[in-house]
């Protein structure tokens, strides 16, 4: 394992809609050993996207630049968070320009593009590895899952960690653990219609619908995720698009992370599985 400890930003939805994605990522990270530090007073990365596109960078320079404050790389759970940092890293360092302009926006803030922002999914595979993580498993995941990605991760290229169009961080990790990726690579990098939901609800139910009525025709117990966003769309969204659309799923969707935690033996509730909702009970009737 190359790594002890991390900045940790949870990201907005930690606190509201993705309180369970937070309280699986600290719990598993508890138990693998690595010590998370979260960045004090963290912002929002700006996923609104003001007008102003160097306000965005502002935002997520300051993130950045708290955790450099520490020298520790900072890692998110949250998709569009590590999104929002990794571009902005990436800016940063190849635009002088561009870092006199954030400047001026806030003229206390110093980043000097020393540490990495990771993804949750990234640190475990890649960072602590399968192996480490294969050493402290007590239990096995039974669950046919399909991985869902969503359309953050891989985009651009420039911030990807795993292949952009076929990524298979995720499926690893739910074969190590015992469960059975369903056929889903058609769907898998979709976008789960979030970002459309304020403004045409319509065809975001849509783009959900496909992406849950695939996971079910393909035979999966549940969807796993690695977005707070996709988690808002597909869990918590799911009874108004079935309402919607006149059609059933009853498809539970997960974290990666309460289904790791689960083989890693931490309590389901420490794992917020209570706070899902689409009942998940069936998916604990196959943790052996």
């Amino acid at each position: 394992m190359s790594v002890e400890k991390l900045a940790y930003l949870p990201g907005c939805p930690s606190e509201a809609t993705a309180l369970e994605q937070h309280m699986s990522t600290e719990a598993v990270f508890e138990k693998l050993g690595v010590e998370l530090v979260e960045v004090e007073e963290w912002n929002c990365c700006g996923a609104a996207e003001a007008e102003d596109p160097n306000l965005v960078y502002a935002l997520n320079a300051r993130n950045l630049a708290i955790a450099e404050k520490d020298n520790l790389d900072i890692m998110t759970p949250c998709s569009i968070c590590y999104y929002n940092l990794a571009r902005t890293n990436n800016a940063l360092k190849a635009n002088e320009e561009l870092r006199a302009e954030i400047k001026a926006i806030d003229p206390s803030l110093e980043y000097n593009g020393t540490i990495t922002p990771k993804h949750v999914l990234d640190v475990l595979m890649n960072d602590i590895g399968p192996e480490e993580i294969k050493s402290k498993l007590v239990k096995k995941v039974e669950l046919k899952v399909a991985p869902y990605y969503g359309c953050y991760l891989g985009r651009p290229p420039e911030t990807a960690f795993d292949d952009p169009d076929d990524p298979v961080l995720m499926d690893q990790l739910i074969e190590l653990i015992g469960g059975e990726n369903v056929p889903f690579s058609a769907m898998k990098t979709k976008c789960c219609g979030g970002p459309l939901m304020m403004t045409r609800g319509d065809l975001a139910f849509e783009m959900a619908r496909k992406i849950l009525e695939r996971a079910k025709n393909a035979g999966a117990d549940c969807i796993a995720l690695a977005c707070p966003l996709c988690g808002m769309m597909l869990d918590a969204k799911q009874p108004d698009v079935e309402k919607a659309l006149n059609v059933k799923f009853e498809m539970p969707i997960v974290y990666i992370t309460q289904l790791l935690g689960l083989a890693l033996g931490i309590d389901s509730k420490k794992l917020g599985l209570q706070k899902n909702v689409v009942d998940t009970k069936k998916i604990l009737e196959k943790v052996v």
